[in-house]
């Protein structure tokens, strides 16, 4: 696989997003995004910007560092957790996390070539892609985070509607719902996301993707291009982050709707632009003919 195209941009001062890509003799062999989940705690308790933004920036240089030593990709999981595990107690130096405490955490989706084949490990709700005859958007296991998007989107458009709100105040409005969701994570029936303790092993979805023609990785501001703005389908997102620059271009075309609706009524969200990932990979040397579809 190639690189054809690699983004990763904030929405504000601080990236909570990451994305990266390791390659061996022209190829690449893992790629991997990072979606820091916003803090929703009233205090924190490192000394830094963005807890979320620390987790993604420590759990990265891991897995930049481990990633072709390991074997399979939850091999590459656990000896990420391991590190993560022991910054996040180096960090907090001997004091105790309060009960209730929200956990820095992430939604991490790596790809991996094991042995010829492609492997994806996901954590959390970023996009999968990937095109062989047809282009397939790889389904996440059943868990409540739609029904959460949903509902927030609601109830937000509904507060927005008596005039402007900003995103702490929504954040501050729907802080006990959003603290009931995620204290449900890492357990059967809700999903699995990247935190720095062993939880983050109870329960990765792993997917096989054999030998696609191309793989996109993208998180859910990448993805808004399609189930929020409309502005492509999956099979024409995987088009449109193609060519050189394409990522880029798309960036640009999602940033300037978020900027033409600043209050949301055009297009209904919970937060007016979110952070950007996406990595978008191609089989160079067997190119897809022409012809696609879509498979949900």
């Amino acid at each position: 696989m190639k690189l054809a195209g690699l983004v990763s941009a904030g929405s504000g001062v601080i990236n909570e997003d990451a994305a990266g890509v390791v390659a061996h003799d022209g190829e690449v062999v893992a790629a991997w995004v990072f979606d820091g989940v916003t803090g929703i705690n009233k205090r924190f308790m490192l000394d830094v910007p963005s807890e979320p933004a620390w987790l993604v920036t420590r759990a990265e240089d891991h897995l930049r560092d481990v990633v072709m030593s390991a074997g399979d990709v939850l091999d590459v999981l656990r000896a990420v957790v391991l590190r993560l595990k022991d910054d996040w107690q180096r960090a907090l130096g001997g004091r105790t996390v309060p009960e209730g405490y929200d956990l820095p955490a992430a939604c991490l989706t790596l790809a991996k070539r094991v042995s010829g084949r492609w492997q994806v490990l996901r954590l959390g709700d970023s996009t999968v892609l990937s095109r062989d005859k047809i282009v397939v958007n790889h389904a996440f296991p059943p868990n409540d985070l739609p029904d959460l998007e949903t509902e927030l989107r609601m109830k937000a458009a509904e507060l927005r509607s008596g005039g402007a709100v900003d995103f702490a105040t929504l954040r501050e409005t729907f802080r006990d719902r959003l603290l009931a969701s995620r204290r449900a994570r890492n357990v059967p029936g809700s999903y699995g996301i990247l935190v720095p303790n062993e939880m983050s092993l109870a329960m990765p979805q792993i997917i096989d993707l054999g030998t696609p023609d191309e793989i996109l990785l993208c998180t859910d501001g990448y993805y808004r291009a399609v189930d929020t703005y409309s502005m492509h389908d999956d099979a024409s997102l995987m088009e449109a982050s193609k060519p050189t620059g394409g990522v880029e271009q798309v960036l640009r075309e999602l940033r300037n709707i978020e900027a033409l609706d600043p209050s949301c009524q055009n297009h209904p969200r919970f937060k007016q632009a979110d952070d950007v990932s996406a990595v978008m990979l191609v089989n160079a040397l067997f190119p897809r003919v022409a012809g696609f579809g879509n498979v949900g």
